[in-house]
């Protein structure tokens, strides 16, 4: 006996295990027997509030339900889902009067629209991104609500036409306009409920605003179809406001007993029947159904997609926020206990240097890279703080700002290495801007460190500030005359750690003007910078002028 074979004392009691097949098909079971009762009753009602005793052009509210079921099964499933189908198309058929033979030749028919539809659904991937937003559902409705209906039609044309003598009019068109508005009026709520479960439904037990929105959208159509030369029109009102105001499920609910409500006074005389010359022509009277119902199904989709979206956003908004709190914890850091190591290196090294005993040559270049990898060191950290504070924070309370003092502000922060450079630096008259004078002072001195530090060598740097009016703004310009700068190039030069050139070349942490351009846009500013004629670069910057500054 092999590993795989049962011991026979084991089923003296209990008999042979069931068969692996009945044992696959028993957690279909329940699905299959619910969707068999909910299509009855779904066909059934259809029946009920067809237009006119023994017609076949109901509103057929039941292939929705199976669509929806069978878009969320694997396709194993389908062959005992679409058996339930079958027994309830026979049986609500029978029940309405129709014999045997008539009962079971609609079967073909809604079995095409039910599987086209529903395959379409996969293969779209409808059944797992949901019809939370009007593009999947207006592909959902344009599937089962259009393509599949069309093709139902040709086979109800085909298979039931013999038998009851229909054609064209009689048959073909009637089933397509059934079968469009029910998947119009039913599709939505039903693929809601196969995604989300009854809680969907649970959640409006307890809704008054939902309850009274249901009993004035009925009301309000039975009143506008017996007494309004328009009904429709009046018919959409209450469905965009429930897309408004209730959840995504009310709203589709809402649709679908307000269609239920319609379908009611159609099928009862109770809407004025319009004159039609042809009996195709009805037509119109069903596309104006669905022209009431369709905009409270996107409208709905579309708001609920935007509240998911306003959701994302929301948790976006919190992760973001503990992010920042991390940043300010390391920008705390930075501030003190970074310090507290490059000073003590700095120290220490100054005090060497000064030692009484001379040091040799190797030992004093040694110790000048060291002061010099430090002094960089501090310079990085001190641009690194200063970056992400104004990545945290908002602007300071600002005010009227003289430019020109400002800058003199700059050029004394940098008189060391203006008057090692052999500097020339001429400016006209800034005027005033509206702004935050510490900010704008580092502004300054990094467009003018910037162009002291990048000239040719053994070129001494020439610097020109000017300024003019440009309607509200006003707009600062330093021009230099060194290495330039390529228009390539000029997109990547005020981006955070973005180098032109290496470190061994010329100095600085690469985040000198992205400080610039972030003080600037606190200010509601802008900045560029463009090759200068005869060589050097152009910055541009444009700053909110002082309140009271002439145009």
């Amino acid at each position: 006996m092999t590993a795989a074979t049962p011991p026979r004392h084991l089923d003296t009691t209990h008999g042979s295990p069931p068969p692996a097949s009945w044992l696959a098909l028993q957690p279909l079971l329940p699905t299959a027997a619910g969707l068999a009762l909910a299509y009855t009753v779904a066909a059934v009602l259809s029946l009920e509030l067809s237009r006119q005793p023994g017609s076949v052009a109901s509103i057929w509210y039941a292939n929705a339900l199976a669509v929806a079921t069978l878009a969320h099964r694997p396709r194993r499933d389908w062959p005992a889902l679409l058996a339930a189908v079958t027994l309830a198309i026979a049986t609500a058929n029978a029940l309405w009067g129709d014999q045997l033979l008539l009962a079971l030749s609609f079967t073909p028919a809604n079995l095409a629209e039910v599987s086209l539809a529903a395959a379409g659904l996969r293969r779209a991937g409808l059944h797992r991104s949901g019809i939370g937003s009007a593009t999947t559902l207006g592909w959902a409705l344009l599937m089962a609500a259009l393509a599949a209906p069309v093709v139902s039609a040709t086979v109800a044309l085909l298979t039931v036409g013999p038998l009851i003598g229909q054609g064209f009019t009689g048959l073909w068109l009637p089933w397509l306009e059934g079968g469009a508005i029910g998947a119009l009026s039913t599709l939505p709520l039903a693929l809601l409920l196969a995604s989300e479960g009854p809680q969907a439904l649970r959640r409006l037990a307890g809704n008054a605003l939902a309850w009274a929105l249901l009993c004035a959208a009925v009301g309000a159509t039975l009143l506008a179809a017996a007494y309004l030369p328009y009904p429709m029109v009046f018919i959409t009102l209450p469905l965009v406001t429930a897309a408004v105001v209730l959840p995504l499920s009310g709203a589709y609910l809402l649709t679908l007993a307000v269609s239920i409500a319609l379908a009611a006074a159609l099928g009862s005389g109770l809407l004025p029947a319009p004159p039609l010359s042809a009996a195709w022509q009805q037509v119109f009277i069903y596309i104006a159904f669905a022209a009431a119902l369709l905009p409270g199904h996107l409208l709905a989709a579309t708001l609920h997609e935007l509240r998911r979206s306003q959701q994302r956003l929301a948790q976006h908004g919190e992760a973001l926020r503990r992010a920042n709190e991390g940043l300010e914890q390391f920008v705390h850091f930075a501030a003190h206990d970074l310090r507290e190591p490059l000073n003590t290196i700095a120290g220490f090294g100054s005090l060497l240097r000064e030692e009484s005993q001379p040091l040799d040559d190797a030992a004093r270049q040694h110790l000048a890279l060291m002061l010099r990898g430090t002094e960089r060191m501090r310079s990085l950290l001190d641009d690194m703080l200063a970056f992400a504070r104004l990545q945290q924070h908002e602007a300071p309370t600002m005010g009227r700002v003289d430019l020109d003092e400002t800058l003199q502000s700059a050029r004394d922060a940098l008189a060391a290495q203006i008057a090692n450079s052999d500097a020339r630096i001429t400016t006209t008259p800034l005027g005033q801007v509206h702004g935050h004078a510490a900010m704008l002072q580092t502004l300054l001195q990094n467009l003018l460190s910037n162009a002291l530090k990048f000239v040719n060598a053994g070129e001494a740097p020439q610097v020109a500030f000017s300024a003019f009016d440009d309607g509200p703004m006003r707009v600062l310009q330093v021009r230099d005359h060194g290495i330039g700068i390529s228009a390539d190039a000029a997109t990547r030069l005020f981006k955070p750690f973005q180098r032109l050139h290496t470190r061994r070349r010329y100095e600085g942490s690469g985040l000198g003007l992205a400080l610039a351009r972030r003080i600037v846009e606190v200010h509601g500013g802008s900045i560029s910078v463009a090759p200068a004629e005869g060589g050097g670069s152009c910055f541009t910057v444009r700053l909110p002028k002082a309140a009271g500054e002439g145009g």
